[in-house]
């Protein structure tokens, strides 16, 4: 546990580090893999580094959960030999004895599969991070390069360079879903007592923590020797009608029109302005929108092309959150200082254990 939370507490760093580099870095957002609104490049590594927040106090609630010590429970009912478990507990670094031995011996299953879904949870944190990446540093969005000793050559192709290690990251994800669902299913059907099932437990987490481990430490050299292509990010976030969103707002909050009707104006002018062969509103588009929906707003062509760029879009997101530069500097200030707070923690915790084995 206390390495998955400080290679977490690595790879949020090191994402940090990046989106301080990167809060301007004006990039289109997407949804269904398609150009939805403005963001930032820093903004979508700090939410990235929000994912891995939740995991590293999922790592420290199981720790608090399970750290608690089984010895003296023998087969589920204790023994006669009068044991001291609170000085055995202090001894090995636990917070104290189990307190119902039965407890411990048949639901000694339950500790490897909270921490298999806590891994599972991270490593689709990582693998959703490992696909963004991928599709980001083809050359059909060319927005990002990955550092080639990410990357590998083709059995064939001379030209390749293809984003095994990323790709690695995906497949060990799958791996720790199967896992996960293996040490579940352990758990169902167990009587009072011991039970030789939950010997197999050991094996699936053992061989769960050794495939996942190296996926933090991979993603972080990632992030850190990633190369930012800003002029393509910015080039893209002009294009297929990223825009739209903004003008449709600016005419509720100026033209007094309701949401509805202003989307339907804007849906028409999208349209348009596609038949003109544009990627994003023109100003004629938007007229003849206008007049066949029967609205009258006073809008120059200036405003409507002020209001699809995505400086102006940015510096008019406002609330907690967005991707505006102000609250993107807020973000990486509380992300900074819940990482410090985990390590203190990590540093808390490993200080009491090695004075326990002393």
């Amino acid at each position: 546990v206390f390495e998955f939370v400080e290679g977490s507490i690595f790879l949020m760093e090191s994402l940090l580090q990046q989106a301080r580099e990167h809060c301007s870095t004006v990039m289109p957002g997407y949804t269904h893999h398609q150009h939805a609104v403005a963001t930032t490049f820093g903004h979508l590594l700090l939410s990235f580094a929000e994912a891995l927040g939740r995991d590293v106090q999922r790592f420290v609630h199981w720790f608090a959960l399970f750290n608690k010590n089984p010895l003296g429970a023998a087969a589920g009912y204790g023994t006669t030999f009068n044991l001291d478990r609170q000085l055995t507990s202090k001894l090995l670094g636990f917070d104290g004895p189990t307190e119902n031995v039965t407890d411990s011996i048949t639901q000694r299953w339950e500790p490897e599969a909270e921490l298999a879904y806590d891994v599972a949870a991270m490593m689709d944190h990582l693998s959703t991070m490992a696909q963004t990446l991928i599709l980001l540093s083809t050359g059909e969005f060319n927005m990002i390069r990955l550092n080639d000793r990410h990357c590998t050559g083709s059995s064939i192709m001379p030209q390749k360079r293809n984003p095994c290690s990323l790709e690695v990251i995906k497949a060990k994800t799958s791996f720790a879903h199967g896992m996960l669902v293996s040490l579940l299913s352990i758990g169902k059907g167990l009587f009072m007592g011991y039970n030789r099932d939950t010997q197999w437990t050991k094996y699936w987490i053992m061989d769960l923590v050794d495939e996942s481990k190296p996926a933090l430490s991979v993603m972080t050299d990632v992030i850190r020797l990633l190369q930012v292509n800003k002029i393509q990010m910015f080039k893209q976030a002009q294009e297929e009608f990223a825009g739209a969103t903004s003008l449709m707002e600016w005419m509720v909050r100026h033209g007094s029109l309701p949401m509805r009707k202003a989307k339907m104006v804007v849906e028409k002018a999208v349209k348009y302005s596609e038949k003109e062969g544009r990627g994003k509103v023109s100003y004629q588009s938007l007229m003849k929108a206008l007049a066949e929906m029967k609205v009258n707003i006073p809008i120059k062509e200036k405003d409507v092309e002020e209001m699809q760029r995505p400086e102006k879009i940015l510096a008019q997101t406002l609330s907690i959150g967005t991707p505006s530069e102000k609250r993107v500097k807020e973000n990486i200030t509380s992300l900074q200082k819940r990482v410090k707070t985990k390590r203190d923690w990590l540093i808390h915790k490993r200080n009491g254990i090695e004075k326990a084995k002393a």
